[in-house]
């Protein structure tokens, strides 16, 4: 990593751009802009507005001359950063120590935009890329993706290609697929009162354990649904799951009061061949069963829906791409499909065929407390998408 590249890095990622309050987008598009045309891209920027705020999209084009193209997937929000007290090292401060690059998107995902557009700037400069290059550069991909990506192939841009890099995942495998996400809360509904009085009042928390009890049920029904896709190296299951989570609770107000109201939030994560709608059937029908079960007043509403998605591996793109990591990175290096989500199906939807490599290393505490990035695995990242746009057939 050059200077250049890591005062590229520096600049956003102490811009704190969390999917949660969708600050300083515009700042960062422009810092963003400014290296992807330092760099030798044309720069074209798209923002839909939602609610009338803005939510700059970045396209930066390297054109080869060439007859195909091939779109890159990056984006620039983030995770918020938490517990800040807890971090050793400043979220938004960029701080370089031996091999690592510590701060909240350090990997996922600013790393990625810097190699992916650093990659660019070297193809450039060499005049030696066989293929127009399109990196999109997007916020909302933590949230779902509407207004990035989606916006960009969907909306009016309506930007193709012939082969998609999302530029979001690891460097151990080659991802072909990622995860499909349904998301929600359930709401225990008792009734509220003085806590010296319990014996009047239906308390919250105390109905919601029963009902969670059977609930948990579900991670074992979840966890019998395979798919043909293969799961990441060292998972404990050969091809990609099913999962359920409860991963957020939500009650009461204060001590002396029995709480009306309990709600905990759940995480289902899809295999790339079920559906959303099908799979939220399925989930409320087990949900309903275990209000009978249980005798518990509870609700169940879905706050998000999205789809998974996988590609052929043995696609002519997805075969290349395979061998140009393989040549690249001097190793074997496997395919398999992400447990997370990502921006992927608005690529396969479309009928492009789409891999996925990136900086993401499991072990980074990407989305936790001291995000960093390896420079070893950016370095293999851009090397990896240099030799590919060179060797493309």
């Amino acid at each position: 990593m050059d200077k250049w590249e890591e005062n590229f890095l520096r600049d956003i990622v102490e811009l704190d751009t969390n999917s949660e309050q969708k600050k300083n987008y515009v700042e960062c598009s422009k810092i963003i802009g400014k290296y992807c045309e330092e760099a030798g891209l044309r720069v074209d920027v798209f923002d839909g507005k939602p609610g009338g705020i803005s939510q700059p999209n970045i396209v930066a084009t390297l054109n080869a001359g060439a007859k195909q193209t091939l779109l890159l997937c990056v984006h620039y929000d983030v995770v918020p950063a938490g517990d800040v007290a807890a971090w050793k090292k400043p979220p938004f401060k960029l701080t370089v120590e031996g091999d690592k690059v510590y701060g909240r998107g350090a990997a996922d995902n600013k790393g990625n935009i810097v190699a992916a557009v650093s990659a660019a700037r070297d193809l450039i400069k060499k005049r030696s890329s066989k293929v127009n290059w399109k990196i999109l550069i997007s916020p909302n991909e933590e949230i779902g993706g509407e207004w990035g990506i989606e916006y960009l192939m969907n909306g009016p841009p309506k930007i193709r290609g012939d082969f998609a890099i999302v530029v979001d995942s690891g460097p151990a495998y080659v991802s072909i697929g990622a995860s499909g996400i349904l998301a929600g809360t359930i709401t225990v509904h008792g009734t509220q009162g003085h806590a010296g009085y319990p014996f009047a009042f239906n308390n919250a928390i105390h109905l919601s354990i029963p009902l969670l009890n059977v609930m948990l049920d579900y991670v074992d029904v979840r966890g019998k649904v395979e798919s043909k896709l293969l799961a990441p190296p060292g998972s404990p299951h050969k091809n990609l799951w099913g999962r359920f989570s409860l991963t957020v609770y939500n009650a009461g107000t204060k001590t002396n009061i029995i709480p009306g109201k309990a709600e905990i939030s759940f995480d289902c994560r899809l295999i790339p061949e079920e559906k959303p709608d099908d799979v939220a059937r399925n989930l409320e029908q087990f949900f309903e069963k275990a209000k009978e079960e249980t005798g518990v007043d509870a609700s169940l509403e879905f706050m998000t829906k999205a789809n998974g998605w996988g590609s052929d591996p043995n696609n002519k793109y997805m075969k290349a791409f395979a061998v140009a990591v393989r040549e690249a990175v001097g190793e074997d290096v496997p395919m398999a499909a992400d447990l997370g989500g990502n921006d992927g199906h608005y690529f396969t939807s479309l009928g492009i065929p789409t891999a996925c490599f990136g900086t993401i290393a499991d072990d980074t505490r990407f989305h936790g407390i001291d995000e960093f990035m390896r420079i070893a695995d950016y370095e293999k990242v851009k090397k990896v998408l240099t030799y590919f746009a060179e060797k493309w057939k």
